[in-house]
């Protein structure tokens, strides 16, 4: 009796332990990252992330935010709102993300030129009503883009 009494002590103890930010660290994963511009410099950044909940309970993802670097220059960075329940401590669920990309004219040619890509973000995961949680991200890839807005260097 004394046994199961310290047992229940315990594990109410443990359930009330918030987990450290490194639980966090690996809740999210890029699967795929595409990328894609057009001479005017429009373009599309698609990728599909694997994110579990690292804990017991239940959060719904409820945004995914990220910064596009490409060569070395930031090109982009966004934030878009969702709604996808994930299982407490359950496999991990694909969240596809498109991003729409507008930007200036894009130098290149139709023969694509392998060009290093950057992706680091977020995905924000809300636990109950009001604890909110934040899952990084990161990939970096060689994707041959035949055209790309980056920026002309000075000439001073």
């Amino acid at each position: 009796m004394r046994g199961a009494l310290l047992g229940l002590l315990l594990l109410a103890g443990c359930r009330g332990v918030s987990l450290s930010p490194v639980a966090f660290d690996e809740a999210a994963h890029v699967e795929q990252l595409a990328l894609r511009f057009q001479p005017d410099g429009s373009g599309l950044l698609t990728f599909r992330l694997a994110v579990h909940s690292p804990t017991a309970e239940s959060p719904l993802l409820t945004a995914v935010d990220f910064e596009l670097v490409v060569e070395g220059q930031r090109l982009a960075t966004g934030l878009q709102g969702m709604e996808v329940p994930l299982e407490g401590g359950g496999p991990a669920r694909t969240v596809e993300v498109r991003f729409p990309l507008a930007g200036e004219e894009a130098p290149g040619s139709p023969n694509p030129v392998a060009r290093q890509v950057q992706l680091r973000g977020g995905v924000s995961l809300r636990y109950g009503g009001r604890t909110v949680r934040r899952a990084p991200f990161r990939a970096e890839r060689l994707l041959p883009l035949p055209w790309v807005p980056l920026a002309a260097p000075s000439r001073e």
